[in-house]
């Protein structure tokens, strides 16, 4: 259990990296400048809920399985 625990935590963080990366490319501050575009919001946002999802499930399951 304790690799599950492990193996989700690195998907979590890798998750939201990824949605990171994309609203700040989306938004052009690789650029120097910073637009407020649409769908970078949406990734920054299913970044986060993505990865505290699949957190709290874990949890979750962790805590049924005891």
């Amino acid at each position: 259990m304790k690799r599950l625990r492990y193996s989700v935590l690195i998907v979590c963080i890798m998750v939201f990296l990824i949605c990171m990366y994309s609203f700040l490319l989306g938004n052009g501050s690789f650029k120097g400048k910073f637009e407020n575009d649409s769908i970078a919001w949406y990734f920054l946002a299913k970044g986060l809920f993505c990865s505290v999802a699949l957190y709290l499930l874990m949890e979750i399951i962790q805590r049924l399985n005891k």
